[in-house]
């Protein structure tokens, strides 16, 4: 009986990364669970993660996030910005959950989700997702919102009269 060869941290990444590709994202993180060097097992998460929300799969991109032993592996601009990839799609709600399961890290891409969805005027998408947001941090936003849509009335207003024509004395 031969024995067995141990498999490198970055065979066993190599190997993790295969096996999402494959769909198999559950086999990709028992193998990614046994990398010890951090950046082969920061490399494996963020690919597994990756590899899900380029699937639009929302409950396997919210698995992972959640199974993910540290969530400082996850940490790029990417991950950050994962929300925002699933509003920019129409998808508001998995944007939204996606940013919860986030925990403290999801505050930054909540925001982001109410000021794209303030940008379209998707008052009660602006209402939904701040509902998960601290509720100081909640009011301010609500005031700058508010203070936003007073403007963009006063700025049409402001062109409408500019576009009337106007009542002359002389004539």
């Amino acid at each position: 009986m031969m024995p067995t060869q141990t498999l490198t941290d970055e065979q066993l990444k190599d190997q993790a990364i295969r096996r999402a590709l494959a769909g198999d994202i559950e086999g990709a993180r028992q193998t990614a669970n046994e990398i010890v060097d951090r950046r082969y097992l920061r490399e494996a998460w963020q690919m597994m993660l990756f590899v899900e929300s380029e699937r639009g799969n929302v409950q396997a991109v919210k698995d992972t996030i959640v199974s993910c032993p540290d969530p400082s592996l996850l940490a790029s601009h990417f991950y950050l910005d994962l929300p925002q990839v699933f509003i920019k799609a129409g998808d508001r709600s998995s944007a939204i959950e996606i940013a919860k399961v986030m925990g403290d890290a999801g505050v930054l891409p909540l925001i982001g989700i109410v000021a794209h969805l303030a940008q379209d005027g998707d008052i009660e998408g602006v209402r939904e997702a701040l509902a998960h947001i601290d509720e100081d941090l909640r009011a301010m936003i609500m005031r700058k919102v508010n203070v936003c849509q007073k403007s963009n009335r006063l700025e049409a207003l402001n062109l409408a009269d500019q576009a009337a024509p106007s009542a002359s004395l002389a004539a």
